[in-house]
C-alpha cells in the first residue's frame, strides 16, 4: 500500500438501533472513541503528543447510524503507513470488553490475566462508547476497519445490546464505587509528600489520603492556622499522619485536590 492510499483507510460505526438515540449519548460514544483512540497512539509509542492523534468525522449516513471516522494526518507528527494502526486499535478495544466479560463471568479475577493493563480510563470509556446500545434492547454497535476505495474490512468489533450491559456491569466492579465529583469528609487520615513552609502559600502541598487514591494529591489548606497545627509542630511532619476534615474535588473520577479545613489530631505513622 502507497502512501497515498493511507486515508483511504477509515473506522465506521454502526449502531442499528430500534429506537432513536439520544444526540447526547451518540455525541458521548464519538468523544470517548477519540479519547481511546489517543490514548492508544500514545501509549503504544506512535506519538507522545495525544493532540497529534484525533479522530473525524468524514461522512455520516442515516437509516441506521453509520459515522466514518478518518485520523487528521497531517495533524499528526507520525506517518501512519499501515492499516495496522486502525486495525490494532480495534483489536485493543476487543481485548478491553474481552477482559471485562472475563472478570464478570470467572469466580477468580486473577485467574485470566489480560493481554494488557486495562486502566480505569480504559474501562470508563468503553462503557462510554456502548451507552446507546445498552439502552436499547434490539440494537447493536460495530466498529470496523475499511478501505473505502475496496470493500475490504480488516477488523471488526460487533456487540449486542446484551452483551454491553454486561460489559457496563463488569466496568462498574472494576472501577468500584465512584467518588463524587466534590464532597466533603470528615477524620480521614492523612499523610504528606510534599509542604512548603510558608504559611500562606497555596501551591506545591502534596499528601495522600488513602481512602481516596493512594496516590499524592495537591493540598489546599482553607487558613494559615490550619497549616500552621502542622508546621508549628515539633515532629518531622513527614513521619506523622493526620486527622483531617476537608474536601475532595475530582477530575475524569480521580481526586485532583483535598481542601484541608481542620486537623484533628496527629500521630506517628507506623
Amino acid at each position: 500500500m502507497s502512501d497515498a492510499d493511507v486515508s483511504e483507510w477509515c473506522l465506521v460505526v454502526r449502531i442499528d438501533n430500534t429506537r432513536p438515540v439520544e444526540i447526547s449519548d451518540l455525541g458521548r460514544t464519538l468523544q470517548a472513541l477519540g479519547k481511546q483512540y489517543e490514548e492508544f497512539i500514545v501509549s503504544h509509542g506512535y506519538d507522545q503528543t495525544p493532540g497529534n492523534a484525533r479522530l473525524f468525522v468524514s461522512h455520516v449516513e442515516t437509516g441506521s447510524i453509520i459515522v466514518t471516522l478518518q485520523a487528521f494526518l497531517e495533524q499528526a507528527s507520525f506517518v501512519l503507513k499501515h492499516v495496522d494502526v486502525f486495525a490494532g486499535f480495534v483489536g485493543n478495544i476487543h481485548d478491553i470488553i474481552d477482559f471485562l466479560i472475563r472478570q464478570e463471568f470467572l469466580s477468580s479475577p486473577t485467574a485470566w490475566p489480560p493481554k494488557a493493563i486495562v486502566t480505569r480510563g480504559d474501562a470508563e470509556r468503553i462503557s462510554r462508547i456502548l451507552e446507546p446500545v445498552a439502552k436499547d434492547s434490539g440494537s447493536t454497535l460495530s466498529i470496523t476497519v475499511t478501505g473505502n476505495t475496496a470493500p475490504v474490512t480488516v477488523n471488526a468489533i460487533i456487540v449486542n445490546s446484551e452483551k454491553a450491559n454486561a460489559v457496563q456491569n463488569a466496568a462498574r466492579r472494576f472501577l468500584g464505587p465512584s467518588i463524587p465529583t466534590q464532597g466533603e469528609f470528615e477524620r480521614e487520615v492523612m499523610y504528606l509528600q510534599q509542604i512548603r513552609g510558608d504559611l500562606k502559600s497555596k501551591v506545591g502541598d502534596r499528601g495522600v489520603i488513602e481512602k481516596f487514591s493512594p496516590k499524592p494529591v495537591k493540598l489546599h489548606f482553607m487558613t494559615p492556622e490550619v497549616k500552621a497545627s502542622i508546621l508549628d509542630n515539633p515532629e518531622n511532619p513527614f513521619k506523622m499522619a493526620y486527622v483531617v476534615d476537608g474536601q475532595v474535588s475530582t477530575a475524569e473520577g480521580k481526586p485532583a485536590l483535598y481542601k484541608v479545613t481542620t486537623v484533628h489530631d496527629a500521630f506517628e505513622r507506623p
